[in-house]
């Protein structure tokens, strides 16, 4: 038994430490079950050639020279990276426009908060299935550009736009998410803070600049690693409503991957794509953090 000083813990310490332990035990069983567990499976895997139909022989670095010379692969990371920086781009914006509107306490804030934030609450993949709808041909989209004057656009079928309908859809989804993070961010920010660069003469996008954004760094640090990983993960729409066509024009990495293992069998393959991806993932947030460093 561990001693302090030559002094044995007392039982309550003892019990205390145990209890702390027992606290602490589904939360560990959740992350190895189903967090380190299925990444070390992954990399096991991947260093197998693996159907699903039979069983898995190591091939040693194979799965990883075949994504090298694999285009699909670059070709779907550089759609997964156009969309991170256009979906969170757009989010961002909106986000924070919408946090300003309940911050400022204007007249029925309190509604406009619970009514942007009730399509996070639905599923993405129904979500999916209704604005696929909204975007097909004399579709609710379709009209509103016929109100425009525009003509109609073939939202899933045209490669150039049909990554733009699946950013309107997870936008749609998910902002209401980021402005409520935002807003929580924005309201630990003090008055006086605010009041003192107003005195100082900062115009108001000085005091966005200087004032608002360095001190919401722990909050934007947050909001992009979880942005840039649930962006990656979320293959939903693009397989609801595109099913990565027209072409390659929207089959992301997620998709990719799941083609692959599910429909392909290539569970050793598809297990490599996923260690590059998180490996890629985990640089990403390094960059992250050391862009927004946490100290003001």
């Amino acid at each position: 038994m561990r001693r302090f000083f030559g002094v044995r813990p007392p039982g309550y310490v003892l019990r205390l430490h145990f209890a702390g332990i027992l606290f602490l035990l589904p939360t560990l069983l959740f992350a190895v079950v189903f967090l380190i567990g299925p990444i070390a499976v992954a990399v096991v895997y991947s260093f197998t050639k693996f159907s699903m139909l039979s069983a898995p022989r190591f091939n040693g670095g194979a799965n990883y020279l075949a994504i090298a010379q694999m285009p699909a692969f670059w070709e779907a990371l550089y759609v997964t990276g156009k969309y991170i920086f256009l979906r969170l781009a757009v989010i961002f914006v909106i986000a924070f426009f919408m946090a300003h509107i309940v911050q400022t306490r204007i007249l029925g804030a309190g509604v406009f908060q619970s009514i942007y934030f009730l399509p996070y609450v639905f599923p993405l993949a129904v979500t999916s299935v209704v604005w696929k709808i909204f975007f097909q041909a004399r579709g609710l989209m379709e009209s509103l550009t016929d109100l425009l004057g525009i003509a109609p656009i073939s939202w899933l079928t045209d490669g150039d736009w049909a990554l733009v309908a699946i950013l309107i859809t997870t936008v749609w989804s998910g902002v209401g998410y980021y402005s409520i993070i935002l807003l929580a961010g924005l309201q630990t920010i003090p008055r006086s803070v605010w009041e003192a660069s107003v005195v100082d003469g900062l115009t108001a996008p000085q005091r966005f600049i200087y004032v608002t954004l360095p001190m919401l760094r722990p909050t934007l640090f947050y909001l992009l690693v979880v942005g840039t990983v649930n962006t990656i993960q979320g293959f939903d729409p693009f397989l609801v409503m595109t099913d990565g066509g027209p072409g390659n024009a929207t089959e992301v990495i997620g998709l990719l991957i799941f083609k692959q293992g599910v429909v392909n069998f290539r569970m050793g393959l598809a297990s490599a794509m996923s260690v590059i991806v998180l490996l890629i993932i985990f640089a990403l947030t390094l960059v992250q953090h050391r862009l927004l460093r946490w100290k003001v």
